[in-house]
């Protein structure tokens, strides 16, 4: 018990020191969760009924991310205009 217990804190400890790269379209990946949670919690605030949560939530969260992906665009774009 003592040898899984020592393994699960040095598989946290090297969690933190080196962290496992996350790149293409993994980066990509990881905008909807973040963006899930924070629609959840903002309509969670907002509405009045319980009920509408889920399709506002899922709702803000495309709203989020497409947002997002528009100004990632916008902002390479302008890149490439600028850097030629």
């Amino acid at each position: 018990m003592a040898d899984l217990l020592t393994n699960l804190l040095d598989f946290v400890h090297d969690l933190f020191v080196k962290p496992i790269p996350i790149t293409g379209t993994g980066r990509l990946l990881m905008l909807v969760p973040l963006a899930l949670m924070v629609s959840v919690v903002y309509r969670t605030i907002r509405c009045e009924r319980l009920r509408s949560v889920p399709l506002a939530s899922l709702s803000l969260c495309f709203m989020i991310v497409t947002g997002m992906l528009l100004i990632g665009v916008v902002l390479l774009a302008a890149y490439h205009l600028l850097a030629a």
